[in-house]
């Protein structure tokens, strides 16, 4: 049977909780009526705790109500609230997510009308889950739907070793202690190796030598770890975590020459599309099963008005940014931005630079997309075509221009045809076959 190692999210557990959150408020103005209510949860956290989840969030709520003379008002509040779920299993540090819903928005005035006093209910509903990240070694199937799995490619654990030497404001008698840690780091895949640059940060505690005092120092060194991975291709994904193992010094004088010792373990996947074998007494992950895809060319035309007129265009360069989609029935809407570097020969011959954004929309049609899915946009620019006009009504050539200059243009009429490739997922919960062990070698036969 085929397999493939992956990096999935086991499910730990999941629970709905509720909660209620209640506030009086003293309006502006005196009401005889509310009109409307909104609420709606904002700043909304989930952290996993151990046999459980706490939630934290505010609910934002817009107010309307009938003032004085008739008028409608409007007033605005936040309200901070916690509430925890029980998740056996659970431990700190899981992954957690929430979504939430309110239920309902109960108020009513008090006191005699008109009032200022306003209380409020609010009831909401919280559905919770609690995943681990997990290897997994699965078994493919060969029908039903697609899976989007995060497919190990390479990983390894290895080691670094970060030396430095620090001044010291004054002679050191002794160096009680040196605290490192790695403060920030970033991956970087390159063709069959990890790239990793990061920051130590040290708290250095030493004892002068002219008072016999402690004082502290900090210091922060950078370093680079180069981490061969053969099979990894720039464009992966990569998982790293470093660890401060050992440090050592040497005092000599008001000089310390440090050596600390790093672990680090690297992993890197790519997204794998495949069909999965399921077993109701597999474990249970959470994983996008593909609803659909599809593909199509977009063209975008416009035109540019140079800030000086240029004898040629030189290039124009263009990528695709501030990328948006919206899942709806059987669509998916995109909004973008076209970002383009142009370079014209302008006049005496100088290469100019002129720089343009062009937003635009378009929609692709995934018969299956449903809202509430999540959509995965990749573009790719394929034509990029230009002609030069003189002049137009809106951007005409500058008068002080003599008739020397009677091959310059003033506009750049542009054709950019963009390929967006959509593919909308949804993610649900499966449990899959795993790989069985081998079975025990047999017995060695009986000779006697």
């Amino acid at each position: 049977m085929a397999k493939m190692l992956v990096k999935a999210n086991v499910v730990v557990g999941e629970d709905v909780a509720e909660t209620v959150v209640e506030q009086t408020v003293y309006l502006e103005y005196p009401a005889t009526k509310v009109a409307d209510i909104q609420a709606r949860i904002t700043e909304l956290s989930c952290e996993a705790v151990t046999d459980g989840a706490i939630i934290r969030g505010t609910v934002h709520k817009q107010i309307f109500y009938v003032g004085p003379y008739n008028k409608v008002f409007h007033q605005a509040e936040d309200i901070p609230f916690s509430v925890a779920a029980s998740i056996p299993g659970s431990l700190s540090g899981m992954h957690c997510q929430v979504h939430p819903t309110v239920q309902d928005v109960d108020f009513r005035l008090v006191g005699t009308l008109p009032t200022s006093e306003l209380r409020q209910r609010v009831m909401i509903v919280f559905f919770v889950k609690v995943t681990r990240a997990e290897q997994l070694n699965v078994v493919l199937g060969t029908t039903g739907p697609l899976y989007k799995l995060q497919r190990v490619v390479a990983e390894t654990t290895t080691g670094s070793v970060v030396e430095s030497l620090f001044d010291l404001p004054c002679p050191a008698e002794k160096v009680r202690a040196i605290r490192a840690v790695v403060s920030e780091f970033t991956s970087t895949v390159g063709e069959d190796q990890v790239v990793i640059d990061g920051m130590l940060h040290k708290q250095i505690y030493f004892i002068c030598a002219f008072d016999h005092q402690e004082y502290h120092e900090a210091e922060d060194v950078p370093f680079t770890v180069v981490v061969p991975l053969p099979g990894v291709q720039p464009g992966e994904d990569v998982d790293a975590s470093l660890t401060v193992t050992k440090t050592s010094w040497r005092l000599e004088g008001d000089h310390i020459s440090q050596r600390v010792v790093l672990s680090v373990f690297v992993k890197v996947t790519e997204m794998a599309q495949t069909m999965l074998c399921t077993d109701v007494y597999g474990p249970l992950i959470k994983v996008g099963r593909v609803a659909g895809e599809n593909t199509k060319e977009v063209l975008i035309e416009d035109q540019v008005c140079l800030d000086v007129p240029a004898k040629k265009i030189q290039e124009i360069m263009a990528v695709i940014t501030d990328l948006e989609a919206e899942v709806i029935h059987g669509k998916v809407l995109i909004d973008g931005t076209v970002h383009k570097q142009i370079f014209f020969v302008g006049p005496y011959d100088v290469v100019r630079h002129q720089a343009v954004d062009i937003p635009f929309t378009a929609f692709v049609e995934v018969p299956n997309a449903e809202p509430g899915m999540t959509a995965q946009i990749h573009p790719t620019i394929e034509h990029v075509g230009w002609v030069l006009i003189r002049e137009t009504p809106e951007c005409p050539m500058p008068e002080y221009y003599e008739p020397i200059y009677d091959h310059c243009y003033r506009v750049v009429d542009q054709r950019i045809v963009i390929e967006l490739f959509v593919k909308v997922t949804e993610f649900v919960q499966v449990h899959v076959c795993l790989q069985e062990p081998p079975p025990p070698p047999p017995p060695p036969p009986d000779n006697c």
